[in-house]
């Protein structure tokens, strides 16, 4: 009975590592607000307003 819950301790001491490690690298990110679609079209209509007079 023991060598079965050796074997599984193994695989845990491996297994688990290796799919939190894969998991972390492979996770997309989250893009910034001002990075976004959106984020960057109010950016370039901003840019094109024309400027207003003080």
């Amino acid at each position: 009975m023991s060598g079965g819950w050796l074997t599984v301790g193994w695989v845990l001491v491996f297994a688990l590592p290796l799919v939190v490690g894969t998991a972390a690298i492979l996770w997309p990110q989250r893009i910034p607000r001002e990075r976004s679609v959106n984020g960057i079209r109010a950016r370039i209509e901003n840019e094109t307003e024309p400027p207003t007079a003080p």
